[in-house]
């Protein structure tokens, strides 16, 4: 993978992140069900195309691994506060 396509998909990722976190927070602050299900769907593609993303570059010798990686482990955190978040709402602890 070329370093310019890695920095516009790296870039692509965190967009798409910005997005899912915005739904996240909307979908805990007004009960809405539609935007807490398009967040965790958002995190889990987050999580999942960095990974792929991740393993593909590292195969190829980029640097950029690294980041993915890190990207996923950062949007991982993010998804288990969610998921905390969401089960304190719905009392299930």
């Amino acid at each position: 993978m070329e370093s310019r396509n890695g920095l516009v998909n790296f870039g692509l990722f965190v967009l798409l992140f910005g997005f899912t976190f915005v739904f996240c927070l909307d979908a805990l602050a007004i009960p809405n069900t539609f935007y807490g299900i398009l967040a965790l769907i958002g995190f889990i593609i987050c999580i999942v195309a960095s990974l792929f993303t991740g393993v593909i570059s590292q195969r190829e010798g980029a640097a950029l691994s690294i980041w993915y990686y890190s990207y996923a482990i950062v949007v991982s955190i993010c998804l288990v506060w969610y998921l905390t978040r969401c089960g304190t709402a719905f009392q299930w602890w």
